[in-house]
């Protein structure tokens, strides 16, 4: 593979729509800036562009040059349009955006989403073996993530290059609380429960979704150990019982707000959807309830504890105790203490 020729080119990096698998692109945004910053080319630049607004979160954790995709973003791409764009999903939220060359996945029910070059490495076989295995053994990412170095491939840039420019770990996204301004949204301690997955009650993915019952008894529980349960989410169904150490906030805070109610947080449990990635990404300990087998795992391993299918709140509660630094208390077969 040729290294990138010197020039004035500019690369967009249009990322997925959904929170959870944006997230789940940072780190080629992160080896996308090192790698530019010590091979070049000189004149070299990377944007990235969210449906979903972003751009706070990530510049919070490091990563600035976030845009909006929105109309105004489009409009301006037709004036002056990147070099080489980068689609990362294919998704009408992204019609109208114009690059001279774009990259991308052709997909059958997405006939109007074409793209001058295929990206095949989205398509789940991954950028060369060697690429690939430095990835997963050097820097524990996993396989959604690694699908998406190919647009490093495809820039030019080599194993080798990628090898002595990148190295990634919690380190790599430290969190600024400086840009948190005001007083927290929650006193602490408090604990984050997310009931729903995969944009609420969606009936196609209701199979992601973990019985509610359970969440709630997990919370009385915890909520009998003096401990605040935090309600997040924009489902408001089912109802949550108004208890003293209960606390329902869905559908009522925007990304910034819960994101800085996760900075401050104890813990998080919940299925395996956006929430769960924001809260690894706010550094604190998790514990993750997956319903399906193909687990898209949060970036940082070591922050997330993995439950598949667990049978019911006796399978869930010794954990959410140990990741809480707490006293399991024994209680009636139904869960609660």
């Amino acid at each position: 593979m040729k290294s990138p020729r010197p020039g004035n080119d500019r690369i967009a990096i249009v990322l997925p729509n959904r929170v959870g698998d944006a997230i789940l692109s940072l780190p080629l945004l992160v080896c996308l800036r090192n790698l530019i910053e010590n091979h070049g080319p000189v004149g070299r630049s990377v944007t990235a562009y969210s449906a979903t607004p972003l751009a706070p979160l990530f510049a919070a954790v490091g990563v600035a040059g976030v845009l909006r995709m929105g109309w105004g973003a489009r409009f301006k791409s037709w004036l002056s349009p990147p070099d080489k764009g980068f689609f990362l999903i294919a998704t009408s939220k992204n019609f109208g955006f114009h690059c001279r060359s774009s990259y991308g996945l052709r997909q059958r029910n997405k006939p109007l989403a074409r793209f001058t070059h295929d990206l095949s490495s989205l398509r789940g076989e991954g950028p060369a073996p060697e690429l690939r295995d430095f990835l997963a053994t050097n820097c524990n990412l996993h396989d959604y993530s690694i699908a998406m170095f190919g647009v490093v491939e495809a820039l030019g840039y080599t194993p080798a290059q990628v090898k002595q420019s990148f190295s990634f770990s919690r380190d790599s996204l430290p969190v600024d609380r400086s840009r948190f301004t005001g007083a927290p949204l929650v006193s602490a301690p408090y604990v984050l429960c997310c009931m729903e997955a995969a944009y609420g009650s969606v009936k196609n993915n209701a199979d992601r979704r973990w019985n509610p019952e359970h969440f709630l008894l997990l919370a009385e529980r915890l909520r009998r150990q003096h401990c605040t349960v935090v309600f997040i989410g924009l489902d408001r169904e089912p109802p949550v019982p108004q208890l003293e150490g209960f606390l329902d906030l869905r559908g009522r805070l925007s990304l910034w707000q819960l994101f800085q109610l996760m900075v401050d947080a104890a813990g998080y449990l919940g299925n395996d959807t956006g929430p769960l990635h924001l809260a690894n990404l706010a550094g604190i300990p998790s514990v993750g309830i997956y319903a399906r087998d193909d687990i898209r795992y949060p970036l940082f391993d070591e922050l997330n504890t993995v439950l598949l299918r667990p049978d019911g709140p006796e399978d869930v509660y010794p954990l959410l105790c140990l990741m809480l630094g707490l006293q399991a208390v024994q209680g009636a077969r139904d869960g609660v203490a």
